[in-house]
């Protein structure tokens, strides 16, 4: 290097033009904000590349800011579906409930009505993609399998052809298809077993749901088997039919329909959150239920022909519409329908942003506050080993939070300190080439560093590059001379 290549590189490192200057005539706020700016340059290398305590506590903040704003979404999703869910099961219980010692059933056609909301929420779906069009899928907006390094032609461009339909018969009736399925099945199939046994019973049966979903979660490796997993779902599960414990009614056909239900249940939790990182057509709970309701609606519709028949489901009609009238009656069965639109919109949501696991856990408790609901409103009351059944199951839900909370932070730490190191890359003064003796954590920082300095100073001087003679990187350039130090 000439010797005024060292004065030109010692006047931008020096941070003399800073000082204060009494000839300049400067006024004493001008001479304090200079003095600011000082102060605020003064440590410039420091914060190029921070010192490891610095680093820290960004990383630390970052990590706690990403934590707490999963968390607080999580929740409030959790909120609603738990609102929503819970409304609907306090909805459909005065439907069926008695009054003056007699049964007065409003409209005893479940399977029906479920067809009803199955339409309603196809209606909501559809409207809200029209009135919203960020909700509309387009092909080539999510890819979850190859974020970090997606596709690219040879002329540079992306590789997703954009003109590919979003939706294809074949993706429809293989992917959505079973998704739409298996929920009617859950839906129908529980329904349908209410006919024969108690809604203990029911209860009790549906809980065992966490078992299959784990076996289906495993079996499409969306979670990892761990023996803490397995210990906190078994004790919970635990819990769950100590709480239900009491006056069961067996029934061989009633119990074969709640466990095929809980079967169906955990295949399309599992299918569902494939489906929705499969394919951007899925990618929002709207669209998800625009693509899911129809094959809901046709499985549902399917059952309940020859189960409940439309002679008997036109005279039902006709009497809950004498009793409050045309209007009121179909309000009666398309507000549920609303309902569970928003349940299954949040229900989505949260599984886009946990796992199918979590949602099942979260499930869990919702049953129990859905049964301290049912104390509350309906009076029903709760046995001592009830009682000590809620106890179990809340304190294993609070044993998996911490569990998953740690997790998140951990993750959360991890995402920080990646963003951070990304963020401080570090200007490297002395050749990479010339630089022993660094321990192989150190090298291959270097060697990714090295490169990228090297990118962005090798740049081509009138479209033209010469190697250097004698290197032992023949791909790297010389770093871009002055014009007046070219020869």
């Amino acid at each position: 290097m000439t010797s005024s290549e060292d004065m030109e590189m010692s006047d931008m490192m020096s941070d003399e033009g800073l000082e204060d200057d009494e000839e300049t005539g400067l006024t004493s706020r001008d001479r304090q904000k200079r003095r600011r700016r000082k102060r605020r340059n003064t440590q410039l290398g420091q914060r190029i590349v921070p010192d490891e305590g610095s680093m820290r506590k960004e990383e630390e903040k970052l990590a706690r800011k990403s934590f707490w704003a999963a968390t607080v979404g999580n929740a409030v999703l959790i909120g609603l579906w738990y609102l929503f869910s819970i409304s609907i099961t306090v909805y459909n219980k005065w439907m069926f409930k008695e009054e003056d010692g007699k049964q007065k059933i409003v409209f005893p056609f479940p399977l029906f009505t479920t067809c009803v909301h199955m339409m309603v929420q196809f209606s909501l779906a559809s409207l809200v993609l029209f009135l919203m069009p960020r909700f509309r899928p387009r092909q080539g907006v999510i890819d979850s399998h190859n974020l970090l390094h997606p596709q690219t032609s040879r002329d540079g461009s992306h590789a997703a052809d954009l003109k590919k339909p979003l939706m294809t018969k074949w993706f429809y009736f293989t992917r959505i298809g079973p998704c739409g399925a298996a929920t009617g099945l859950d839906i129908g199939l529980g329904n349908m077993s209410l006919r024969f046994i108690s809604m203990t019973f029911y209860t009790m049966c549906k809980s065992s749901v966490l078992g299959f979903v784990l076996i289906f979660a495993f079996l499409f490796r969306l979670e990892k088997p761990s023996w803490k997993l397995l210990a906190i779902i078994t004790t919970m599960t635990i819990g769950v039919v100590m709480m239900v414990a009491g006056e069961t009614a067996f029934d061989v056909l009633g119990f074969i329909l709640v466990m095929s239900a809980a079967a169906s249940s955990g295949f399309r939790w599992s299918l569902t959150q494939i489906l929705l990182l499969r394919n951007p057509a899925t990618s929002n709970p709207f669209s998800s239920i625009f693509f899911l309701a129809p094959i809901m609606f046709v499985t549902l519709l399917v059952i309940a022909i020859p189960v409940e028949g439309f002679v008997d489901l036109y005279a039902a009609f006709q009497v809950l519409a004498s009793v409050h009238g045309t209007l009121l009656s179909i309000g009666i069965l398309l507000f549920p329908g609303c309902l569970a639109f928003a349940m299954t919109a949040s229900e989505f949501a949260l599984l886009q942003r946990t796992s199918v696991v979590t949602l099942s856990i979260c499930g869990i408790f919702k049953e129990v506050l859905t049964i301290s609901t049912a104390t509350i409103v309906f009076d029903d009351k709760l046995t001592l080993i009830n009682f000590t059944g809620l106890l179990v199951t809340i304190a294993t839900i609070a044993a998996y939070n911490y569990i998953k909370m740690k997790q998140m932070r951990e993750d959360a730490q991890a995402a920080a300190h990646l963003a951070v190191e990304q963020e401080y890359a570090p200007v490297l003064l002395a050749d990479p080439d010339r630089v022993r003796g660094l321990s192989p954590k150190n090298e291959a920082r270097r060697t990714s560093t090295g490169e990228l300095i090297r990118s962005s100073l090798s740049m081509p001087v009138g479209g033209s590059s010469v190697a250097r003679p004698g290197s032992d990187s023949p791909t790297r350039q010389s770093p871009i001379k002055r014009p007046e130090d070219l020869e």
